[in-house]
């Protein structure tokens, strides 16, 4: 199993549950190595286009799941019965979440917590 980096690590709500998810520096190498893209440069492709490649969703949700402490045979599993079998759209921003943790910490901050008053701040 691998260990994932603190400021990667998310919870996210994912098929029948709320699950670890964390892209690791190696599995992240994996990666790039794998498709002979680079990891960055599909996060912006995706934000700016709001596509992403079939592949890369069902492999950043598995390699998620294994980076946040699932078996490999166990993220297989759990891919092919909730990202394979169902919609397309329903994992792209948990997708987006798991790369952005990566690279900034934690993902993309809710927006209700956006507007969330700060303590101490006048309002």
């Amino acid at each position: 199993m691998t260990t994932a980096q603190p400021f990667a690590l998310i919870d996210a709500d994912f098929a029948d549950g709320t699950y670890k998810f964390a892209l690791t520096w190696p599995l992240a190498t994996e990666w790039e190595k794998t498709t002979d893209r680079s990891l960055y440069g599909t996060l912006i492709n995706i934000m700016r286009t709001g596509i992403a490649q079939l592949h890369d969703t069902r492999e950043l949700v598995r390699l998620g799941l294994i980076g946040g402490g699932m078996s490999p045979s166990d993220a297989l599993r759990m891919v092919r019965t909730y990202v394979e079998e169902r919609p397309a759209a329903e994992n792209f921003s948990l997708v987006v979440k798991i790369v952005d943790a990566f690279f900034h910490g934690k993902g993309v901050p809710d927006a209700a917590a956006d507007d969330a008053p700060q303590d101490g701040a006048d309002g």
